[in-house]
């Protein structure tokens, strides 16, 4: 690929990236025929080829021969997959991973102060209220992730979702083994954990930035490997 094709071809890669950002692609949808890109956005059908590659080759579409090109989510697998060969060489440790995590939720949370649904609100104080009724480790664990998760997408960023969710994949197995230990062997450890849920749900409910970056920091601090 020659510098000039590169920078032209780039264009129809940014076009599809911001189509999904801005939801007009979802998961399955067919990206409309080369010659009607091309016209749409003034460059030849090669550099849509060439753009095409580059978009498959970073897993946000799919090209099936004789069928045309769909989008796809594999980009959040391939960012697992950095992230999991990282890990496999030693290149980062389980606490650069959960430093990263508390990072993303704090910038999440910021965000979700503003951002936030109605909808995304209630399912997290329903899943708050659920934990402090259910003793089942295992839905435990489960409602925990569904907390987390819920909190960053409430942020509304899908750079934030993507990393968080292929970084969930990378270190489930993990967390779920720290979890059971740091919660049975911790003195009143769910309860301590419940805690901190409960204090970030509220700082979002009464929009208060200080408190529930104090809880998302106390939370990750109580958790992380020393």
């Amino acid at each position: 690929m020659t510098e000039g094709m590169e920078g032209t071809c780039s264009v129809i890669v940014d076009y599809v990236i911001n189509q999904i950002a801005d939801k007009n692609y979802a998961v399955g949808d067919k990206l409309p025929p080369e010659r009607d890109l091309a016209l749409q956005l003034g460059i030849s059908r090669a550099t849509v080829r060439e753009g095409i590659k580059v978009l498959n080759y970073l897993g946000f579409i799919d090209s099936t021969q004789g069928s045309g090109n769909y989008i796809t989510d594999t980009y959040e697998k391939t960012t697992a997959k950095i992230m999991s060969v990282m890990y496999v060489r030693g290149d980062v440790s389980f606490r650069d991973f959960t430093i990263f995590r508390q990072m993303l939720e704090l910038q999440a949370f910021d965000l979700a102060i503003d951002r936030a649904t109605e909808d995304q609100i209630t399912e997290m104080k329903q899943i708050v209220d659920l934990l402090d009724l259910t003793k089942n480790s295992d839905l435990i664990f489960q409602l925990d992730i569904r907390f987390h998760t819920l909190l960053v997408e409430a942020s509304h960023n899908s750079l934030l979702l993507i990393n968080f969710n292929a970084l969930s994949s990378v270190t489930e197995e993990y967390m779920f083994d720290t979890y059971h230990h740091t919660v049975t062997k911790k003195t009143a450890g769910f309860e301590k954990l419940q805690g901190y849920h409960h204090a970030i749900v509220n700082a979002l409910i009464n929009k208060d930035r200080e408190a529930g970056s104090a809880a998302i920091r106390d939370h990750f601090s109580w958790i992380s490997p020393k």
